[in-house]
């Protein structure tokens, strides 16, 4: 495997009716991070369960509709690595995890404050937050809802806080748009094409990049979910 090929998509709960949209699309996928997914040892469906025989859901025990599917297609090996939660929702929206052996990711989805939970978590990890992780998800953060947030809590300072650590937005960096000036959303607030907004994220160290892509065919993406798919292919 010259290039790893990694999808990560928000799919607005019911992914057990939607994987099939998802896997069609990106046939040579190696890797699927999938937001919003509901916990399989809550349904009796075979197929959905065979899934996650090659991953992992990331929840808590009592909620079944929300948490993180994590999964190979192809049969990698996939194993969670130990990290510190600071409280009961970042068990819901964080998972540090190695990909055969060789490359350290962080799955995320946070909740609540958002981008203020999330360096929160950051600086729990400290430690692990390094330049040979990835970092993909759904981040429910933008320059453009820095007045929502402290200031020593918003987005940018989230950015500088990566880059402190060696990573890159993937997609700021590969279009060269400035953060909060992205012109292709990931994200249409109510399903609404006039309420667009970039959400989804990659952090990875630059060199590492080959490309990153929103999917196109916006409008069939809004029939499945109000977030669009997002993949990036990296270098081993």
């Amino acid at each position: 495997m010259i290039f790893m090929r990694i999808v990560s998509w928000n799919c607005n709960g019911g992914f057990r009716n939607k994987y099939k949209d998802l896997f069609c699309a990106y046939p040579d996928a190696d890797l699927f991070l999938v937001q919003e997914c509901e916990n399989p040892d809550f349904y009796n469906s075979r197929e959905y369960k065979a899934l996650f025989q090659n991953g992992f859901h990331v929840g808590t025990p009592d909620y079944s509709m929300k948490g993180i599917g994590v999964f190979s297609p192809k049969g990698n090996w996939l194993r969670r690595t130990k990290c510190k939660y600071g409280n009961p929702l970042h068990m819901m929206g964080y998972a540090f995890f190695e990909f055969d052996n060789i490359h350290k990711m962080l799955a995320v989805w946070p909740h609540g404050k958002y981008v203020e939970e999330m360096i929160d978590f950051f600086n729990l990890n400290e430690s692990l937050i390094t330049k040979d992780l990835l970092i993909i998800g759904d981040t429910n953060s933008c320059s453009v809802f820095n007045n929502h947030h402290p200031k020593n809590k918003n987005h940018d300072v989230l950015v500088e806080l990566l880059k402190n650590k060696g990573l890159v937005d993937a997609y700021n960096y590969c279009t060269r748009e400035a953060e909060g000036e992205e012109n292709i959303p990931t994200f249409y607030l109510q399903r609404k094409k006039e309420k667009p907004y970039h959400l989804d994220r990659c952090f990875v160290a630059p060199e590492r990049i080959e490309v990153f892509k929103v999917a196109e065919n916006h409008d069939y993406w809004l029939t499945l979910s109000d977030h669009i798919p997002v993949e990036i292919m990296i270098r081993n």
